[in-house]
């Protein structure tokens, strides 16, 4: 099933609860699957949280209120420092939905970022993406009617690595944790450019040019997709 959009959309949301982006990011499910915003990446920050997939051992976390997700995987830390990438796609592609293709391309995106800031990176033999064996990303994705959402967290600051260290994330000792001190601007600037080389054009807003306090920025976020699109 072709779209009708001509671009994607790329939406810096700012630092946000995790919680309440997870909300957002399941009402933008319900309308990409209806086909009425076209497929969209959220750049996001989160205060400090830790989440657990479906496969998650309790062994990894001793001690810590996690919030279950949808996405596959154990253990893993958000907080500041790190930024993550939801990418809200349509997986349709002859009536039947390919996910393992479509996290490839993005864990590509992500390599090639790294890569165009003088990093090797790589898919090490445990899951994420690795510099000199340290893991400085990790990818987790859940489809829901045919549309993606979850995604990526990139490691950019020191501080991130607090996190880590109360955990066994995805089941790997908090040692093999790293960063790349990369501006967020700039990060941002750069995977949306390795977006495009893959699907296209993406327009792109930012939440944080609005005042409006986060609670209606974020109610305000599909009505904005909505207008930018028609």
């Amino acid at each position: 099933m072709e779209s009708h959009f001509t671009s994607r959309l790329a939406v810096d949301l700012g630092t946000i609860p995790y919680e309440e982006c997870l909300e957002l990011q399941r009402a933008l499910v319900r309308l990409r699957a209806d086909e009425r915003i076209p497929d969209a990446v959220l750049f996001v920050d989160h205060p400090p949280v830790y989440t657990i997939g479906r496969k998650a051992d309790p062994s990894n976390f001793p001690g810590i209120s996690p919030v279950k997700v949808e996405r596959g995987g154990d253990v893993t830390y958000h907080g500041p420092g790190q930024l993550v990438v939801y990418p809200i796609f349509r997986l349709w592609d002859n009536g039947k939905v390919d996910v393992r293709e479509l996290v490839r391309i993005i864990t590509g995106a992500v390599i090639e970022f790294l890569h165009d800031n003088g990093y090797a990176a790589y898919i090490g033999e445990e899951p994420g993406i690795w510099i000199s064996g340290k893991k400085v990303a990790s990818v987790g994705m859940a489809v829901d009617s045919g549309v993606t959402f979850h995604g990526a967290a990139i490691n950019l600051a020191p501080g991130v690595l607090t996190g880590f260290r109360k955990i066994r994330p995805c089941g790997l000792s908090s040692e093999v944790m790293s960063f790349v001190p990369v501006r967020r601007d700039k990060a941002i600037t750069d995977l949306i450019a390795a977006f495009s080389r893959r699907f296209g054009p993406f327009t792109i807003l930012r939440a944080d040019q609005d005042s409006l306090p986060i609670d209606q920025i974020l109610s305000s976020i599909p009505n904005l997709l909505l207008e930018t699109s028609e």
